[in-house]
Parts: structure tokens; C-alpha cells; sequence
């Protein structure tokens, strides 16, 4: 076997071939050139084994293994577990790496030896590759344990952390599925310094197949029990009884955890990432999240900022032409708010106009 790599790349993949070659690409075009890519390809049904074989024959430094689908965290465990390098990188199948990124790193935890878990600022794009903002995260270790206990303060497709840091906390656990990073960094914070670098190290992709969108209550629920896990162990010096297969509502009320407080934090995620997606252009899945808003909401402030994505999303779609789809969203936004009733009727009025001297109707 040829020595160990300086740093081991881990990606788990499930039916990724829309985007992984650009994953691909991104890392194995790396100025930082000591490193294995570990890929676990956890039971793909399109065409992603295929790509995968494509790229693992031009470049050994890419291993492959394949498997029935068993979820992103026993995956993720696997390729850490292979993993034979000092530092595991973390990289998921639909961003894209800037070419640096493996330099910069390396080079902050070769001089930062304290430091097990390091990250950094992402710039976000949507499906076709548009930039729509940028994301930034606390810097050193006193603000970013700060933060810690109400918020992640990571991405997780830009980690670089130490291989035996990751061992020593034995990894991800399925109790926190769909927030088992987040469980990891608040165990590794009670051992070990984190960090994020200021600038950005990733292209970070918000598209309709998001896993974060669809697993979002799961990880609402699973970061909440992570963070009253991590309350209990500073307490008592031990983790709660956890249920084995995620979180519900009920069990986090063992915990210590208000309905209130899920009722909120639940809210606070949708309208974050209904207008994430609303940012996107993927306006379906906007107002998806808005309805699971609206369902759970009672205050007047919070009906308010949904009306304002429902506006944010009609603007969207008057722009892309797609007058329909603005109608309804122009509406939905009325209806929540009275005050722009004026404000639809006279849109209303011009897209009538507009329909009205086209052969056809556009495309919704």
C-alpha cells in the first residue's frame, strides 16, 4: 500500500449525477495535490456509478465503493472510517471547491495545531450556477462557541477537520439524522478549538432537490435535540437517553425543549429557506415552505414576512415572464396582507392586458 495521503477527501453520494461532475472537477483540480478522494456511492440508481468509474480510471488518487443504500450518516462514517489521511475533508456531490481550498486549509491547521474543525465563508449559486449571495460564519473559537449552542456555525461541505478528532468523538450519530454535523461540532467543542476562515472557500448550491429542503423538519428537530443533548452533558457530564432513529416533537419535550421553542425554531427555518429558494429562482419549493409556515403561524409579524417572500417570489416570477405563477403568488401575498389588495388588482389588470395580446399563453 503507498504511504498515507497528507488529507483524505470523504463525499457520500446518492443519485448526484446532475451536479457531481463539477464536484468532481473541483477537487481533483486542487493546487493542493496530497490528498485521496474516498467517494461512497450509497445506492445511486442513475448515472452517477457510471461518471464515478469514468473519473476513478483517469485519476487514482479517487477510490470508489460502492453499496446499498444505508443514508448519508452510515456513509459518511465508512468514508471516515477508510480514511487514511491526518485531515478529513468534508465535500458533498453538488458544490464546487474553489482551487484553493485544500491549500488554505491545510496551511491554517499545520500552524494551528489546537484546532480540530475548521471551515469557512461559502458564496452561494443556484442550479445553474448564478450567484445569489454569500454566507459567512464566526471566526475563531470564543465567537464560534458563543454562537455554537443556538446556531451551527459551519458549513458542512467546506470542513477540514483532524482524523483523530473525529475518532476520539466517534463520528456522526443517527439519533441526530439530518443534523449529525451539528451534534459533531458541539461534541467536538467541549474537547477540542474551532475555527472558520473569513473568506470564502466553496460554491455552495441552492436547487430543487436540496437535501437540507427536504429533511427540513427532521433537522430542525434533530439540531434542537443536539443542542439540549449538548446542554445536558455540560450539566451532568452525560449524554441523554436518544431515541435511535431521529427526533420528534415529543421527545424533545423530554429534553427540556417548549413546544414554543419547536414551534418557532420550525418557523424560523421554513421562511429562511423559503426565501433561500425564493433567492434561487426555485419559486415551487418557496412557496412550499411558506404553506408549511402558514400552517404553524398565528402571529401577525410572521404572517407579514411570508406575504413579503410571496411578493419577493411574484417579482421573480414577473420577471422570468411567468405571469400565472406571479398572479397567484401577488395574491396569496393580498390575502395575508389587505393592504396590497390595490397593488394585485392593478398587476392583475396589466397581465390581462398582456395575455390578451399574445397568441398563447406563456409557460408557468
Amino acid at each position: 500500500m503507498s504511504s498515507p495521503p497528507l488529507v483524505s477527501v470523504v463525499m457520500a453520494v446518492c443519485d448526484g449525477e446532475k451536479y457531481i461532475k463539477e464536484a468532481l472537477n473541483s477537487i481533483l483540480g486542487q493546487s493542493f495535490r496530497d490528498f485521496e478522494f474516498i467517494i461512497i456511492n450509497d445506492g445511486s440508481i442513475d448515472n452517477t456509478t457510471g461518471i464515478l468509474q469514468q473519473y476513478a480510471q483517469r485519476d487514482e488518487r479517487l477510490v470508489v465503493f460502492h453499496q446499498e443504500n444505508r443514508g448519508l450518516i452510515a456513509a459518511l462514517n465508512r468514508g471516515c472510517r477508510l480514511a487514511r489521511g491526518k485531515y478529513i475533508a468534508r465535500m458533498d456531490a453538488d458544490d464546487i471547491a474553489f482551487p484553493d481550498r485544500f491549500e488554505r486549509l491545510v496551511d491554517f491547521l499545520d500552524r494551528h495545531p489546537a484546532v480540530a474543525v475548521l471551515g469557512g465563508a461559502i458564496k452561494l449559486i443556484n442550479a445553474k450556477g448564478a450567484s445569489i449571495g454569500e454566507r459567512r460564519y464566526p471566526v475563531d473559537d470564543r465567537q464560534i462557541k458563543e454562537a455554537l449552542h443556538r446556531t451551527n456555525c459551519f458549513c458542512h461541505s467546506t470542513i477540514m477537520m483532524r482524523k483523530d478528532a473525529f475518532d476520539a468523538t466517534a463520528g456522526y450519530r443517527r439519533p441526530f439524522l439530518h443534523a449529525e454535523e451539528y451534534d459533531l461540532w458541539l461534541r467536538m467543542a467541549q474537547r477540542y478549538e474551532l475555527a472558520n476562515l473569513p473568506d470564502a472557500l466553496l460554491y455552495y448550491r441552492i436547487h430543487a432537490r436540496q437535501v437540507t429542503v427536504r429533511n427540513l423538519r427532521g433537522q430542525v428537530l434533530s439540531s434542537l435535540a443536539a443542542q439540549a443533548a449538548a446542554r445536558i452533558r455540560r450539566d451532568t457530564g452525560q449524554d441523554p437517553p436518544l431515541a435511535a432513529d431521529g427526533t420528534s416533537a415529543d421527545s424533545l419535550v423530554n429534553l427540556g425543549v417548549s413546544r414554543r421553542r419547536v414551534t418557532d425554531e420550525l418557523i424560523k427555518g421554513y421562511l429562511g429557506w423559503a426565501d433561500l429558494m425564493r433567492a434561487a429562482g426555485e419559486y415551487g419549493d418557496a412557496e412550499k415552505l411558506l404553506r408549511e409556515a402558514l400552517v404553524l403561524s398565528h402571529a401577525k409579524g410572521i404572517r407579514s414576512r411570508i406575504a413579503d417572500i410571496h411578493v419577493d417570489c411574484a417579482r421573480g416570477q414577473y420577471l422570468g415572464r411567468k405571469w400565472t405563477s406571479a398572479s397567484i403568488s401577488l395574491a396569496k401575498a393580498a390575502v395575508l396582507r389587505p393592504t396590497l389588495a390595490p397593488s394585485f388588482i392593478r398587476y392583475a389588470w396589466r397581465a390581462f392586458r398582456r395575455f390578451g395580446s399574445q397568441s398563447r399563453y406563456p409557460e408557468v
